[in-house]
């Protein structure tokens, strides 16, 4: 579903990708997405970027992010500190960010995105470190096939007792 937050012209995307966590826990469907249109900054939000996350990967949310900063926005450390952000939220939940597209290349953004929801795999893992103390567990997946390309998430928050 699509649902409106104001800010009154400033940024919230943390809010934004929180909310959005919530509306998709309310989903029946196991296959979830968050596509993040944003220039990566954040000036209005309530809540930091790895609440943001945290909630996105509670979901098992798969987040896209497409950098929409024009080309002369901006300084350049402040557009690559703003890229770095949109990308940590995809790295690390096994996403992908998309650089600054336009027309044409937006287009074939969202038609790449869709059809790689179409092709994702899903698969469990029983980790051997069971301490419930909530900290972040990285993981990585690998593979025997040199010319295959994997995206997962990077890890998880263990359970708190």
């Amino acid at each position: 579903g699509i649902f409106d937050i104001k800010a009154n012209g400033m940024t919230v995307l943390n809010d934004a990708i929180i909310k959005a966590a919530e509306e998709l826990q309310k989903r029946p469907e196991k296959r979830r997405a968050i596509i993040v249109l944003s220039d990566g900054a954040d000036t209005q939000s309530k809540r930091s970027a790895d609440k943001a996350l945290k909630a996105a990967l509670a979901v098992n949310a798969t987040i896209y992010t497409v950098d929409m900063s024009g080309l002369n926005s901006g300084n350049m450390r402040e557009r690559l500190q703003n890229q770095g952000v949109l990308k940590n939220f995809a790295e690390k939940t096994g996403g992908k960010f998309i650089a600054t597209p336009g027309g044409v290349a937006m287009r074939e953004a969202f038609k790449n995105i869709v059809e790689e929801l179409g092709i994702q795999y899903t698969f469990g893992y029983q980790p051997t470190n069971t301490t419930k103390d909530g900290k972040w567990r990285a993981i990585e997946v690998k593979t025997g096939k040199a010319d295959l390309n994997i995206r997962t998430r990077k890890g998880y928050h263990a359970p708190k007792k």
